[in-house]
């Protein structure tokens, strides 16, 4: 769990980093954001592909080859740091493949509890304790990120994430003794086909998507209310307090009854980031939209653990981590999208990137409801 939950931030750091260092490195923005964008989107494609890896062959042997080349990538990033002005295809050359091994540990992490737990609520305890650590990851990471940045250089959180792969993400695939690890190496069973597992796993794929558009409609709107209020270096701190809700109430999550059901509480997690939203868009001041975004988190730790334990229970066998991982993916997907329409809304005024927000949340609620009852009237038939 130790080495699970470290090994984790360079996911959370890596992308503002490399928005950081190539910023500094190039002097421009633009140049930085092209760089950044070239990662994120190679972490979308590529975390799905390491999945459907660790569910063919195990997750040894691909969490150590391809975190051992993720140690290569951000070797090579740090060299490139050290030249004059770097080109733009240089950079993007070395950060598309850095994107693209990066291990979603937290991911692979879920999987092995699915192996090991032995009852729903074993399972749910260890999915909630999941997902609190990955939020942690993403209040912790960035902030790290800054931190050092300030007191070294630009260079360090990079030099700080490879040591992290070295020491955490590769040993962390060498781990045998949980059975996932190694569950593939053991059976003689192909692996499902790729469209059968998501199809399988479609709602919670669509919602995990919404809640991708909501944290990427929250980001942008919170750096323009910071902007407007000439505090621009606040936003990351007052988006981390959603973060702290979350955490919170995903610890919380395992307290829920079982009648409770999974889509029940995606449907309930979807409305109450639509009223937090809401709420975010009336604040009138920095400390009332802090305390805002504490409340709209409070809705997103049991939405996240539920669409994580019902990927989990829908994925077919020997497709558990192709699914969980297509969720970060679709999350990918959301935050980018959003961020976009977020960014023309605040256009017009800070509020309105929050109306946004609400809006995934709706949709979140509706699509998982109206998928939901589709599912079980086919069943019906």
């Amino acid at each position: 769990m130790a080495v699970a939950f470290i090994g984790r931030l360079p996911v959370a750091m890596n992308v503002i980093g490399v928005l950081t260092l190539v910023t500094v490195i190039t002097g421009s923005v633009s140049t930085a954001a092209f760089v950044s964008a070239a990662q994120a989107v190679s972490i979308g494609i590529g975390n799905p592909l390491v999945g459907r890896l660790c569910d063919r062959c195990g997750q040894r042997a691909p969490v150590t080859v391809i975190g051992f080349c993720n140690f290569l990538c951000l070797c090579a990033l740090i060299f490139l740091s050290y030249l004059h002005r770097p080109s733009l295809w240089a950079l993007i050359g070395v950060c598309a493949p850095l994107g693209l091994t990066t291990v979603p540990l937290g991911a692979l992490a879920r999987v092995r509890w699915y192996a090991m737990a032995k009852n729903p609520p074993q399972l749910a305890t260890a999915l909630s304790y999941e997902s609190t650590a990955d939020e942690l990851g993403f209040v912790l990471g960035p902030a790290a990120v800054g931190i050092i940045s300030s007191a070294f250089s630009p260079v360090a959180p990079m030099i700080l994430s490879a040591a992290i792969v070295l020491l955490c993400v590769i040993p962390f695939g060498l781990i045998r003794r949980t059975p996932a690890a190694q569950t593939a190496e053991k059976q003689n069973k192909p692996s499902p086909k790729a469209g059968t597992v998501l199809k399988a796993v479609a709602i919670p794929l669509t919602a995990m998507c919404c809640l991708g558009m909501f944290f990427g409609a929250m980001q942008t709107s919170t750096t323009a209310f910071a902007y407007l209020f000439e505090i621009p270096g606040r936003a990351g701190l007052i988006y981390a307090f959603m973060g702290l809700g979350s955490a919170l109430t995903a610890l919380g999550a395992v307290a829920l009854p079982e009648q409770f059901t999974q889509v029940q509480r995606i449907i309930t997690g979807g409305l109450g980031i639509m009223i937090g939203a809401i709420l975010c868009s009336l604040a009138a001041s920095p400390l009332i939209l802090t305390v805002f975004m504490f409340v709209s988190g409070l809705a997103i730790g049991p939405a996240s653990v539920a669409i994580f334990t019902l990927a989990g229970d829908s994925a077919p066998e020997g497709g558990n981590a192709f699914a969980v991982t297509a969720l970060g993916s679709m999350n990918v997907c959301g935050v980018s999208t959003a961020s976009i329409a977020a960014g023309r809304a605040v256009s017009h005024s800070a509020a309105a990137g929050y109306y946004v927000a609400a809006a995934a949340g709706l949709i979140m609620a509706a699509a998982t409801g109206i998928a939901a009852l589709q599912r079980r009237h086919r069943n019906r038939i």
